[in-house]
């Protein structure tokens, strides 16, 4: 008997002047400790940092302002009011943030105690990195079983995750335009998350290589080849107990653990931060997030 393909029905679209509509605006002090003002929608609008031209959504890093010496810069970090418990999840995503200090991320958690809920995150980096490191988090008792069929490098295999131990199960995406400036150059590309009973799969693919059923609305993550990472459900990590009730999170801190652990541009990460021409092109642009489910 042939299995049926799954089909998709298209359930939410994140795009468009409409965009900042069905987010939340997180205001509070940064919990990975970087050096950033999150603002709110109202602020974020009046300085620029948040807003949509030529149907394209900016998340943006204050990017005008000298600032003295231990003040944080304005930045923004944005979160679906709406939860989700899997479905297939697609961001055209032409421009990411790049420099000096910058900690971008596109990732989902819930608004639970971290990390029993788990967290995906499905692109980050810092600084002015070449690679895409795709993480997970949870509480104990999951890790990433290898050996799958993956285009990315497998870096971390221990998903649990604390606020002591935080670097859970990493796969990095090495292809030569899947991060940062190269990513950005090339017109950037969609990253698609297929988040099912099966486990966690993760694909990125550049502006020219966009699949066809993805354009048209019409996805079939059956044809795409293998994802760059994949978490799979079974004995090793039972996906439906660790990942449950995620927003959607777009953001971008500066320093922080990571990229102050990790900053080589000559001085320190936070003298950085006071420099507004370091975060010119700290900025996302979305063109769409559309989310399906299964029909």
């Amino acid at each position: 008997m042939l299995n049926r393909r799954t089909t998709y029905t298209l359930s939410d679209t994140y795009e468009g002047d409409s965009f900042f509509d069905t987010w939340d605006f997180f205001t509070d002090t940064d919990p990975t400790e970087g050096y950033v003002a999150y603002q709110s929608r109202e602020n974020a609008t009046a300085m620029g940092l948040a807003k949509v031209e030529n149907g394209v959504a900016i998340i943006a890093v204050d990017s005008t302002s000298t600032l003295p010496s231990g003040t944080n810069r304005a930045s923004v970090r944005i979160s679906t009011q709406k939860t989700y418990n899997g479905g297939l999840f697609i961001y055209d995503v032409p421009f990411m943030p790049v420099g000096c200090g910058t900690w971008p991320a596109i990732w989902s958690t819930s608004t639970g105690t971290w990390p029993n809920d788990g967290e995906i995150d499905m692109i980050e980096g810092v600084h002015e990195s070449t690679e895409n490191q795709i993480t997970m988090h949870t509480n104990a008792g999951c890790t990433l079983a290898t050996g799958q069929a993956i285009t990315g490098t497998v870096s971390g295999t221990t998903c649990e995750s604390s606020d002591s131990n935080n670097n859970g199960c990493a796969t990095m995406d090495t292809t030569p335009s899947g991060w940062g400036t190269a990513f950005n150059a090339a017109g950037g590309g969609v990253f698609a998350k297929l988040w099912d009973d099966t486990g966690v799969k993760i694909w990125h693919f550049s502006r020219g290589n966009i699949p066809a059923d993805i354009t048209s609305k019409n996805p079939d993550p059956s044809t795409w080849g293998n994802p760059v990472s994949f978490l799979p459900s079974g004995d090793s990590c039972n996906v439906a107990e660790h990942f449950k009730d995620h927003s959607l999170i777009i953001n971008i801190t500066l320093c922080g653990q990571w990229a102050s652990a990790t900053f080589s541009c000559g001085g320190t990460c936070q003298s950085a931060v006071m420099d507004p021409s370091n975060f010119v092109d700290a900025q996302w642009k979305v063109n769409s997030i559309l989310v399906y489910q299964p029909s």
